[in-house]
């Protein structure tokens, strides 16, 4: 009888959290690039094992991270988040919910990590252009800035620090055929911060509450799914009346959800009149393409604010990437405008498409041995053929190496 120890199972892929050390450097491009081939950057498939690719990942993710807020103790649970060090004096704040997937601080991984390099692909080129503006037309201090953390939420006791769902797949574990943590709340929780709706409730409840003056207005950035999850929060009553005076505006990017579901009359007016959305589209950057309504054209949904193109045509993650100068401008804008309102955006009816008979004449031109072949195949016929091609893989399979009529290899 064999038994197998602990000892003898592989260990599991480990890396060491320092940039040289896993073999990349930063260009004077800011672009992040392989040491032994500058030509390369961020390189995920080191093996056909998806474990040690997992773990590489994490050890490059955790670079240089400080947890906020400060004064929590480190070996107790807590979430990171970031914010200004003047909070309590700037008259006008910057909220971020960036998406509940993405680590703290990072807009695109496929931009920090590759080509765009890692400020353009991060929240420091959003901060870096907020510093540029203005609180109000007669406060010229930039405002302050909070990047909430509605994604790392999984608290890692062993390394002291909150993780997201999918880094929390490469914790290290005892062997490299482990299957993983088992997830026990209250043990891989943060008080408060259960979910990213709760962590969304804190951020508002608790942090604003603590750190932010009485009369400082807020501009809100949400990405992603956090659009719904704002909204969400301010469409309660109680919050409303709280908050909902102290907006100045709001932009929604990857904003998907309709707005059948609000029920608060004035969240959905300030919606209308001071709320930005930017959406996957390939238009041109900033192009107006629905009003709250939606626009049935394009299949954009009553999302219930202006919807403008973010000239990203695929990639939620990339929106702001794209469009950060007028999404930002957008905010600052209203910021300095009493009593601002979105301009109307008339949807106007695409023209109808003309019958073009020529092209049904080159058709017919056309040779038939040219022309793709059609046709219909008789089904009781087809379910015999798949019949039979079944039977002769049961036959197949019966064959034994040691049988005259089987092959060798």
């Amino acid at each position: 009888m064999f038994r197998r120890h602990w000892s003898g199972l592989p260990k599991d892929p480990s890396f060491p959290q320092d940039l040289k050390a896993l073999g990349y450097f930063v260009n004077d491009k800011d672009e992040v690039r392989l040491i032994e081939n500058p030509d390369f950057y961020f390189k995920y498939f080191l093996s056909r094992n998806s474990r040690v690719n997992d773990r590489q990942r994490f050890a490059f993710n955790s670079l240089d991270r400080i947890p906020l807020p400060l004064g929590t103790a480190p070996s107790q649970p807590h979430v990171p988040i970031y914010a200004s060090s003047d909070l309590g004096l700037k008259p006008r704040i910057v909220v971020i919910f960036g998406e509940p997937v993405q680590a703290l601080g990072i807009l695109a991984g496929r931009v920090a990590n590759g080509p765009g390099g890692i400020d353009k692909g991060s929240m420091v080129s959003v901060v870096r252009e907020l510093a540029k503006q203005a609180c109000s037309e007669h406060d010229k201090q930039p405002p302050g800035v909070v990047l909430a953390n509605p994604s790392e939420l999984h608290w890692w006791p062993d390394g002291r620090r909150s993780v997201t769902v999918s880094a929390a797949q490469a914790l290290p574990l005892p062997s490299a055929v482990h299957r993983g943590y088992k997830y026990v709340p209250g043990v891989y929780t943060v008080p408060g911060n259960e979910d990213p709706a709760r962590h969304v409730d804190y951020v508002f409840n608790h942090v604003l509450k603590s750190l932010a003056a009485d009369d400082a207005v807020l501009s809100l950035v949400a990405v992603g799914r956090s659009c719904e999850l704002v909204t969400r929060f301010l469409d309660v009553d109680k919050n409303w009346a709280v908050w909902g005076k102290r907006l100045s505006a709001m932009l929604l990017l990857g904003h998907i959800w309709p707005d059948d579901n609000l029920e608060n009359a004035a969240l959905k007016d300030f919606l209308a009149k001071r709320t930005r959305a930017y959406i996957v589209s390939p238009e041109p950057l900033d192009a107006p393409l629905a009003p709250p309504s939606g626009n049935v054209y394009q299949g954009i949904s009553n999302l219930g604010c202006p919807s403008h193109s973010s000239s990203e045509p695929m990639h939620t993650e990339t929106i702001l990437v794209r469009a950060l100068e007028p999404a930002l401008k957008y905010l600052e804008t209203v910021a300095h405008t009493p009593n601002y309102e979105n301009l109307p955006i008339i949807v106007a009816e695409p023209s109808p498409q003309v019958h073009d008979e020529s092209v049904e004449d080159s058709w017919d031109n056309l040779p038939d041995d040219m022309k793709p072949p059609v046709g219909k195949v008789n089904q009781d016929w087809m379910q015999g053929q798949v019949d039979q091609l079944r039977s002769q893989g049961e036959t197949t399979d019966q064959v034994q190496p040691g049988d005259s009529n089987g092959s060798s290899v």
